[in-house]
């Protein structure tokens, strides 16, 4: 047993974690997932009304463990949300209420063997990587080998990460981004073409973004459709990673992008089902999709699914809610790389166990 829980904060991960080795380790845990090599538990959300309006109190957990890895992993959030209308349209935000406007995210590792903690990370860039190379598996997988011209909606840090993850998987040759913010969207697409090279223009509407476009990416925190199926031409792969539950039901695309689908595959089917993710609940309530026709990613990276049939195919990936499978593939990685380079914090293993039976 290590005698130290290493803890790692944000600046320690971007140090040890790249594009390369998480889209590595997600897709040999999804693999794990569809032969029964892995456990998780679903993600479990728990409010507490706050005395102010459009803001609660969210607790959030998930965990889970690859069998030949010897971790179990926990991420928890404790928030505080608003769910509201900004600028005339529904939106969620996290708001920084911890001491000097921060966040609380915090990802565990225990040994399956020592049963003691070995690290207690920070989540917020794990969060962003995840997602968004969650989001590129489907790209690999599901969009055109010759795919070149993406379409982004959003300009924050999902965004960012989801382009860069794209890039890791197609050779990108033109970008258009837009997001309400014009000022937001500019500074966003200068710095695509300043740090990634890339030729990127900030577009005046999201139909003048997805219009010709061989991936449209939504990365937003809206809760009403930002994409209007009738933009897609011909071929597109389309992904989304707005997911909401019983009690916040969202949207980022429009029913006529899902009936346009020839194939719609989600992160999670059971829960989309679970929790309503309302793009993949609402088009089957309206008789547009059946679940039985929606395809799990596992059983997609498996090959159990097939992928793409023809060219002109519009695919679709819902990328809703978060898998404790992922941070059980991802996070232990990462700690394993930060030990082996030295990096992070280390506490005493004896401040974490107890003598006594709990």
């Amino acid at each position: 047993m290590a005698d130290h829980v290493l803890l790692l904060d944000n600046e320690d991960v971007a140090r040890v974690l790249d594009l390369g080795g998480c889209l590595a380790a997600l897709e040999r845990a999804y693999l794990a997932m569809a032969e029964g090599r892995s456990v998780e538990r679903a993600r479990s959300q728990t409010r507490v009304p706050l005395d102010e309006p459009d803001v609660t109190y969210c607790f959030k957990s998930m965990e889970g463990a690859l069998f030949a890895d010897r971790y179990m992993t926990l991420r928890l959030t404790s928030d505080a949300v608003f769910e509201g209308d900004v600028d005339g349209r529904r939106r969620r935000e996290k708001l920084a209420r911890g001491p000097g406007g921060t966040y609380c995210g915090l990802i565990l590792v225990f040994s399956t063997r020592d049963i003691a903690p070995v690290a207690m990370i920070h989540d917020g860039l794990v969060q962003l990587v995840r997602v968004a190379c969650t989001s590129a598996v489907s790209i690999r997988l599901l969009a055109r080998e010759d795919a070149a011209d993406l379409a982004l909606l959003g300009s924050g840090d999902q965004a960012w990460w989801h382009l860069k993850a794209a890039g890791a998987v197609r050779q990108l040759r033109r970008v258009r981004v837009f997001s309400p913010d014009a000022g937001r969207r500019q500074s966003f697409a200068a710095r695509v073409r300043d740090e990634l090279g890339l030729p990127a223009e900030a577009v005046g509407d999201a139909q003048a973004a997805v219009t010709g476009a061989d991936i449209v990416i939504a990365a937003t925190n809206a809760s009403e459709p930002v994409l209007d199926g009738r933009w897609l031409s011909p071929g597109a792969h389309v992904v989304s990673i707005v997911s909401g539950d019983k009690r916040s039901i969202r949207r980022e695309l429009d029913d006529e992008t899902l009936r346009r689908a020839a194939r719609v595959v989600a992160h999670s089917k059971s829960g989309a089902i679970e929790h309503r993710n309302g793009d993949l609940a609402g088009p089957v309530e309206a008789g547009l999709l059946d679940w039985d026709t929606i395809v799990d990613l596992p059983d997609l990276v498996s090959g159990r699914s097939p992928g793409r049939g023809g060219r002109d195919d519009i695919t679709v990936f819902k990328n809703n809610g978060g898998m404790g499978l992922q941070f059980a593939a991802v996070a232990p990685v990462v700690y394993e790389s930060a030990q082996a380079a030295g990096i992070g914090r280390r506490l005493p293993t004896a401040w974490f166990v107890e003598t006594m039976k709990s």
